[in-house]
């Protein structure tokens, strides 16, 4: 599976809510979303801990990785996975960095051209982007609720992007902290906490610069 792509679930998730921009054919789900909108109007960045857990069906091969990211609107995201290797990504809107400590090594791609390299990313991506066409595109309900949270699924409805997408939110602080994206192949489950709010990120954090002795790749 591509690199980003799993990253990009992870940003997905929280750019459901994080975006400002809220979807939904259902009348009762349009007031829930709106008032989840509402309360997220003030988020400028946020900072969260993440565990994400990939399960292959086939083989029922697991893999897990747990890091840190913080995310600016709209295109700054910091991600910083800690296990089972260090790696860093960062994204400026323009180009994603990808630098790997322990190979001495940078690789520095358009963002636009690893989105649109990818189909299953580029589904996903336009998920979360394309508000003009998200209503023909997608339908969402809301899967269930308690006391603590709510859990929306969103489908495609395009019959050939074969894949379902589960959100978890908080109802204390409309912020996302879960999500499972399934495609029949494959799950990948998030878990999100720890979120700090407003932190006034700098740009600069978002940018990579080259330690001594680190060879950048730009494809």
């Amino acid at each position: 599976m591509n690199k980003i792509f799993s990253f990009f679930l992870l940003i997905s998730a929280v750019v459901f809510i994080f975006s400002g921009n809220l979807f939904s054919a259902d009348d009762n789900i349009d007031k829930i979303l709106a008032n989840i909108e509402k309360k997220n109007s003030s988020v400028k960045d946020m900072q969260a801990e993440y565990v994400q857990t990939i399960t292959y069906f086939a083989t029922d091969e697991k893999l897990k990785s747990e890091g840190i990211f913080k995310h600016k609107k709209t295109d700054y995201i910091n991600l910083v996975q800690l296990l089972p290797t260090r790696q860093y990504t960062y994204i400026d809107g323009k180009n994603i960095t990808t630098y790997v400590p322990a190979n001495k090594q940078a690789v520095v791609e358009k963002w636009k051209n690893v989105v649109d390299g990818d189909v299953i990313l580029t589904s996903v991506f336009k998920f979360t982007k394309n508000f003009k066409t998200l209503k023909k595109d997608y339908n969402i309900v809301l899967k269930d609720q308690t006391n603590i949270d709510y859990s929306f699924l969103i489908k495609p409805i395009n019959k050939k992007e074969d894949w379902t997408m589960a959100i978890t939110v908080s109802k204390a602080n409309s912020l996302v902290t879960a999500s499972s994206f399934n495609n029949g192949n494959f799950v990948v489950d998030i878990e999100i906490k720890n979120y700090k709010i407003n932190n006034n990120f700098s740009n600069d954090i978002f940018r990579f610069v080259a330690p001594k002795n680190v060879d950048v790749i730009e494809l």
